[in-house]
């Protein structure tokens, strides 16, 4: 290239020349052929297309994704809807509306195995449903009341009593002016009447309840308060001599006849002098001995004063040490009245060991290496199993001396009859099959095999209620009463339908089973009809009645740990009343009883 002015050689356009300086502009770029511009558009284009493509793509699935996982969230709800509608009508006592909701669980999900076993319950419960009669179709408020009345008309203030409670427990609402007119009066006449018997703290029990209803005669309030008085001093009888000599002291001056008092202090006295005597402390015995034969004298008694007396004179007093124990009881919540006798396990040693709760919070140890508790009806006695010595005793555990019911033969769920006269239990036959026994307290020895089963619970009609298995094979809760010659009734349908315990009225029966999965409360009425009484997803099991029938006390590792707790039949709240512990291994075959 040349410089147009000049003519000298250029190294390239647009640069000075390096004679003249002029400067030589740039040639124009070639422009774009239409073909060209054509290509570039159709790129662009393609590009564009693809990439709108890949979105529409990518939305596409996006949606079937998302609505599939709508459509998977929708079916399991539905699932869980209609397994929830047919434990409802289980429970409901309709189970023909159950196995139309389990089967169209089964339909939504084949392998839905709790929606199997609901069909299997249904079904069995249908085979058992008992020909509808105008009793059997009433609701169980309606079926209550109507024992009630019958029983009120009978003058069974008891049975009234029972039923009623029963009834408002279910239903507060439910013919409410009626009921608490029936209530008080049969609670009234059956606290007099337990009281006339002897049963003081069943007749305080019954007393205290009319008393939430309205106010007592003063006659009734007078008798409530000794019967009181009288227990507060034997309740701490051989476990602090101190407090119960001055509670009987208190009772002597407002009523020196009522009962053994003068006869209870004068003992309460000598025990508490004989104490102190062996402790060392001849001083305080002698002051002892001397107040015992103010009540009444005795030759003996006086020659242990003069005893005491004269080394009182000489010795120099010992400081009293490791006395018994005082306790220092506190009321618990939601346990208000009675004792439980439960078992507690011990890591330790691995086995379980018997204790008492009482409702004012002492905690007494029943008997070690033993469990399957079992409270005689109003004795305060309680039968158990000894796993030591593989026998079943009875003590009462205010005075610790066991008596042995039955030679060692490895017998379990021991149950007395309601007049206490027989003893039904479970034993092995010589292949592993568990067996129901009746044997007298007469004569243990010859026990007679009832039927095939375990866990036995003797209710107080007469009946035994286990668990066992029909003649078709089908297991599940079993009634059968040891003296009418007939066959047993099948009331369930599961063989993990345990833990038997019967109302106080004898028409109800809760139990534990795990047909929902994991194990729960139910309740049977024995004329018809379940109820679920607990869905908690841990394990709630080992029911047993209040004396009153009100309330239910059972164990549950709902907290982590095991527990006792204690509910209302309406199941709306639940109190936790004495930690058990971390571990209770084999609970499903123990037993918790509640007594007055």
């Amino acid at each position: 290239m040349t410089c147009p002015e000049c003519s000298a050689a250029l190294d390239s356009a647009g640069t000075p020349c390096p004679r003249c300086g002029a400067i030589t502009e740039a040639a124009p770029a070639p422009k774009l052929t239409t073909r060209r511009r054509g290509l570039r558009w159709a790129m662009y284009s393609a590009l564009a297309l693809l990439l709108f493509i890949v979105v529409m793509a990518a939305s596409a699935y996006a949606g079937l994704y998302h609505g599939e996982r709508d459509r998977q969230t929708q079916r399991h709800e539905a699932i869980e809807q209609h397994y929830r509608a047919g434990l409802v009508a289980l429970n409901e006592g309709r189970p023909e509306r159950a196995l139309a909701e389990f089967a169209y669980v089964q339909q939504l999900d084949p392998q839905h195995t709790l929606a199997a076993q609901g069909i299997t319950e249904a079904r069995a419960r249908l085979a058992v449903e008992p020909t509808p009669t105008s009793e059997v179709t009433q609701s169980l408020a309606e079926q209550l009341l109507e024992q009630a009345r019958a029983a009120y008309v009978a003058e069974d203030w008891p049975a009234t009593a029972r039923t009623l409670t029963q009834l408002r427990a279910l239903d507060l609402a439910y013919a409410q002016e009626e009921v608490e007119e029936l209530l008080f009066t049969s609670l009234y006449h059956a606290g007099i009447a337990a009281l006339d018997d002897e049963l003081l703290e069943v007749g305080i029990s019954y007393l205290d309840q009319a008393i939430a209803l309205r106010p007592l005669d003063v006659e009734a309030v007078n008798r409530r308060n000794l019967a009181a008085r009288y227990l507060g001093a034997l309740t701490y009888w051989g476990v602090d001599w101190d407090v119960s000599i001055s509670r009987f002291e208190a009772l002597y001056a407002v009523a020196p006849h009522y009962k053994d008092v003068p006869t209870r202090l004068y003992n309460a006295y000598l025990a508490y002098a004989d104490h102190l005597a062996e402790q060392g402390e001849h001083c305080p015995a002698e002051r002892k001995y001397t107040q015992a034969l103010r009540l009444f004298s005795d030759v003996r008694v006086d020659q242990q004063r003069a005893e005491a007396a004269q080394v009182c004179l000489v010795a120099t007093p010992i400081p009293l040490t490791g006395d018994a124990p005082v306790m220092t009881p506190q009321p618990i919540q939601g346990f208000s009245t009675g004792r439980l006798a439960y078992p507690v396990y011990s890591r330790e040693r691995g086995t379980f060991d018997l204790y008492a709760l009482y409702a004012d919070g002492r905690i007494r140890q029943i008997a070690r290496g033993a469990d399957q508790p079992w409270w005689e009806r109003g004795t305060g006695r309680v039968v158990y199993r000894d796993r030591q010595a593989g026998d079943v005793k009875m003590m009462l555990p205010e005075e610790g001396l066991p008596l042995q019911l039955l030679a060692p033969g490895g017998q379990a769920w021991p149950t007395l009859s309601p007049d206490s006269q027989r003893l039904a239990y479970a034993a092995q036959d010589a292949g592993g099959g568990w067996g129901i026994y009746v044997a007298s307290l007469v004569n243990p020895g010859e026990a007679q095999r009832l039927a095939a089963g375990w866990a036995p619970a003797w209710g107080p009609t007469g009946h035994l209620a286990y668990t066992g298995c029909d003649a078709e094979g089908i297991c599940g809760i079993m009634l059968n009463h040891p003296d009418d010659g007939q066959p047993a009734t099948r009331l369930t349908a599961s063989r993990n339908d345990v833990a038997v315990s019967w109302s106080p009225g004898g028409d109800l029966i809760a139990y534990m089973t795990n047909v929902t999965g994991n194990w729960n409360i139910f309740l049977l009425n024995v004329h018809g009809g379940v109820q679920q009484l607990t869905t908690h997803e841990a394990h709630d099991g080992l029911p047993t009645w209040s004396p009153d029938g009100s309330h239910l006390a059972f164990v549950s590792n709902r907290s982590g740990g095991w527990a006792l707790y204690v509910m209302p039949l309406s199941g709306e709240v639940t109190w936790r009343i004495l930690d058990l512990g971390p571990a209770l291994p084999g609970w499903e075959n123990q037993r918790i009883s509640w007594s007055p």
